[in-house]
């Protein structure tokens, strides 16, 4: 899609990569303005080097690097048919395609540090032109129970990490304020203006960085597949460095998927699956990963799997797997998968 040439991304006080700024996205906006909290949130370190893993020098179990196999490992890969002309198969590659909505997806992709309006999905349902529907995330791991105000008025009180909000109405086309504060203390947590779309919907991350909060604004797009759903994930970790995303029946669906950052949409056929989260595996063939209910393994390395989610996903339905806690620390790292059918 094409950027408006007068908007330029710029990077927040945390040094990254510079490929975390392609500005090929189309579904994610980020704000991020100094906290005016009166404390600062402890910096949570980078998670420790994941040890290699070789295979057993021999088949005894006695060897000092035996690492028992256990449970059973469950039945990754392709659906059930095997067949990749079945209906429900979704096609694995070491960059992952973009399936779904957005004309311009892509695979994982850095967040620009300033407002990008991208083109606007159209929701039928909505009763008039000039609203927009936004719901919030409590996604920062250091920072306390929140209010949040939209606009003149308070849509949520004590708003804890890992909670969301449902969608709320608001009038679309203009600047509106969000203000965000400690709800112990009333202290001012942050403050921004945001322009909303008319017809559109957004998730609002509550986020934070080495200075304070940082709100994290994404565009939720409607599936309008009829025999599929539409998944992407999003990374809004602090501490834990690029994940992989694995989904039961799949395998590895989301490869390197950077803090702060997003990937496209892919298409997965409608059940209950589980999901799960790792550090990045150090290889790119998918078929050459081991998995359990407890790690992953590939090119003699195994990795602990940080955490697992049970998803269910319908026809039609929009769902977002949010990476957000901290890795190997306390509030531990989670998915918290959220769906985007309420608005439709």
């Amino acid at each position: 899609m094409n950027i408006n040439p007068n908007i330029h991304p710029k990077k927040p006080n945390h040094s990254l990569p510079d490929s975390v700024y392609d500005t090929r996205v189309s579904a994610l906006e980020i704000t991020s303005e100094e906290s005016q909290a009166d404390n600062s949130p402890g910096f949570a370190p980078i998670s420790p080097e994941t040890p290699s893993w070789g295979p057993p020098s021999s088949g005894n179990d006695t060897d000092p690097g035996f690492a028992p196999i256990s449970p059973e490992t469950p039945s990754w890969g392709p659906p059930s048919s095997g067949n990749d002309t079945d209906p429900g198969f979704a096609p694995i590659s070491p960059e992952t395609p973009s399936w779904g909505p957005p004309s311009s997806g892509s695979s994982s992709s850095g967040i620009p540090s300033v407002i990008i309006v991208p083109g606007q999905p159209i929701f039928p349902s909505m009763s008039t032109d000039r609203t927009a529907n936004i719901r919030f995330l409590h996604a920062a791991p250091n920072q306390p129970a929140v209010n949040i105000r939209l606009g003149n008025r308070t849509v949520i009180n004590n708003l804890q990490f890992g909670s969301s909000t449902p969608y709320y109405l608001d009038t679309a086309n203009q600047r509106i304020l969000i203000t965000v504060t400690n709800s112990r203390t009333g202290a001012v947590l942050y403050r921004g203006s945001f322009s909303f779309a008319s017809r559109t919907a957004y998730t609002i991350s509550i986020g934070e960085n080495t200075s304070g909060i940082s709100l994290y604004m994404l565009t939720d797009m409607p599936c309008n597949r009829t025999n599929y759903g539409c998944l992407r994930a999003v990374n809004l970790s602090p501490n834990s460095g690029s994940v992989d995303i694995f989904l039961s029946g799949y395998g590895r669906v989301f490869q390197s998927v950077n803090q702060f950052s997003y990937t496209g949409y892919r298409l997965i056929s409608q059940g209950t699956y589980r999901a799960s989260v790792s550090e990045s595996l150090p290889c790119t063939n998918d078929n050459l990963i081991t998995m359990t209910t407890d790690y992953v393994e590939c090119n003699n390395t195994r990795i602990a799997i940080m955490d697992t989610s049970a998803l269910t996903v319908m026809n039609g339905v929009t769902y977002t797997l949010y990476i957000i806690g901290l890795a190997y620390q306390s509030p531990s790292l989670k998915i918290l998968p959220l769906e985007s059918d309420l608005i439709y």
